[in-house]
């Protein structure tokens, strides 16, 4: 199955990177301040791939699978994590 993950970055050195799984409100400004350079965020949609079992709860911010040793519960950064590292079942989408 293919989600889709939100990623938040700024276009500075050392910048902090978000990741969700509910898109960003497009209203709402970020910034990221270095010194008295001002930086707009940068939004990005990144489709992953994930087990065919697997739910999201948008709610709790979660993806949901069973795995080898019960139910697994994952953050939008953990997936993003599995699927960068090939984890079986997960990978970036094309």
């Amino acid at each position: 199955m293919q989600i889709t993950l939100y990623q938040r970055t700024y276009p500075a050195k050392g910048a902090p990177m978000a990741l969700t799984l509910v898109p960003h409100d497009r209203h709402q400004r970020h910034t990221f301040t270095v010194g008295k350079k001002v930086y707009e965020a940068e939004c990005l949609e990144l489709r992953v791939v994930i087990p065919d079992d697997a739910r999201v709860d948008p709610v709790k911010h979660l993806v949901i699978w069973d795995g080898d040793t019960g139910s697994v519960k994952s953050t939008a950064r953990e997936v993003f994590d599995l699927a960068r590292a090939g984890a079986s079942g997960f990978r970036m989408a094309k």
